[in-house]
């Protein structure tokens, strides 16, 4: 009869303990506790049954009070770990890697269960303990080695921070989106939308490239190759013009354009882009690279095939296409607020200035209201200064009247023109 009193009395302790954690299980402390609590109700049921029977299970009595306190003990852990890096720092705006308050509240929970198992079999040496786990340690760790060192690594990634959740970075030839970061693993988003699973210990290992550290952008360089015919300023204002306005690609800083060799069949040059998202980068690429050829077309720009010239007599002095153009030029606007336009120039007189008459109107502030005229004359096209205020200057030398040659730059304050004897041919 005391028997079965005592079976009920523990299952009466540990079926209240258990409602009392279901009833209050709409709190955030108990559902981050709720497992740890469940053992603590069913182990305070069964203290309640050895406390009824002294004497007959006391190696059982003593290891319920290791288990009871050993969870009282990670309880008021886990609290004070809640309160701390869950609380206190993300108030003060601090944030750590998730792993680092898991790997402190786990040592916390290994010294805890060293402390109260010493408390609760104080007659048990530990040395022995001690000196078994660390033979066990041994032949774990070497079965182990491969998952512990992505262990380790993964700890170091969370205190260093070489990159983080949504970062996109590179390591080989794999790259992707940062997507989360356990203790073993790195799953990455590849452009493909596939979820590559990535071991710590390969990129503590490895050169990781973060596209998104210190800032997210990044320079796209597109290289082309333009005709030797079309003078480089032209192919510049070009690619400017195609690379403006595409999504994705930043106004600021703005694109620029470098020549970078001159190869067998054309100039090469790069233009080079500040991208906001490199995520993006084959898109944008391919609408620049989309415009750009347009850009060459509505410009006259050729981008030639490779090509070998074989030349197998001399070239006459001048052919008569050659006496044709030499009547025909043009005024290409290098520099300045007009930067692009041109003016095709022939026989008859052009005038060049701030007013809307003129045959090129500039809006630099320095230009005079007629500030040069350019007419054909026995000896070539000559530019004469009509007596401005601000004076003109060809090729860097002012000058009242000069005969201009083919590629001379005309300095209208601000403004640089250029002169193309042979025409856009």
């Amino acid at each position: 009869m005391r028997l079965a009193l005592t079976i009920l009395s523990s299952l009466a302790v540990s079926a209240i303990l258990i409602s009392i954690v279901a009833s209050m299980r709409r709190l955030l402390i108990v559902r981050q506790l709720s497992f740890v609590l469940l053992v603590a109700a069913v182990a305070a049921g069964l203290r309640v049954f050895t406390l009824f029977t002294p004497g007959k299970y006391e190696t059982f009595d003593h290891v319920l009070s290791w288990v009871l306190l050993f969870l009282g003990s990670i309880t008021v852990i886990r609290l004070a770990g809640l309160l701390y890096f869950d609380l206190h720092l993300p108030h003060r705006g601090v944030r750590l890697p998730n792993l680092l308050p898991m790997v402190t509240v786990g040592a916390a929970y290994f010294v805890a269960a060293i402390v109260t198992f010493k408390l609760s079999f104080p007659a048990t040496p530990l040395s022995g303990l001690v000196t078994g786990s660390a033979i066990t340690s041994l032949v774990i760790g070497l079965a182990l080695q491969p998952i512990l060192g992505n262990i380790f690594a993964g700890v170091v990634i969370g205190l260093e921070k070489p990159f983080r959740i949504n970062d996109w970075i590179k390591f080989g030839d794999i790259e992707g989106r940062v997507v989360s970061i356990s203790w073993r693993t790195t799953h990455l988003r590849t452009r493909d939308s596939d979820n590559l699973i990535v071991p710590n210990a390969k990129l503590a290992d490895d050169r990781v490239l973060n596209y998104y550290y210190p800032h997210p952008m990044h320079l796209e360089r597109i290289v082309i190759g333009a005709h030797y015919k079309t003078p480089p300023y032209r192919v510049r204002q070009a690619l400017l013009a195609a690379a403006a306005g595409v999504p994705g690609a930043l106004e600021k800083p703005t694109p620029d354009v470098y020549v970078l060799a001159f190869a067998e069949s054309a100039i090469n040059y790069e233009l080079r882009v500040w991208i906001e998202d490199i995520a993006q980068r084959p898109r944008i690429a391919s609408d620049i690279r989309g415009r750009v050829w347009e850009e060459f077309a509505r410009r006259g720009i050729v981008i030639p095939f490779p090509i070998r010239t074989l030349e197998l007599a001399p070239r006459a002095q001048r052919s008569k296409d050659a006496a044709m153009r030499a009547t025909a030029a043009r005024l290409f606007v290098a520099i300045g607020p007009e930067a692009g336009d041109d003016l095709a120039i022939g026989a008859a007189r052009v005038l060049v200035g701030r007013t809307r008459t003129c045959d090129l109107s500039l809006s630099d502030s320095q230009a005079s209201k007629e500030h040069i005229a350019i007419e054909l004359q026995p000896e070539g096209f000559v530019l004469t200064d009509l007596e401005t205020s601000n004076g003109t200057k060809v090729n860097g030398e002012k000058v009242t009247r000069a005969v201009l040659q083919h590629m001379d730059r005309i300095f209208i304050g601000d403004t640089v023109l250029v002169f193309e004897a042979d025409g856009r041919d």
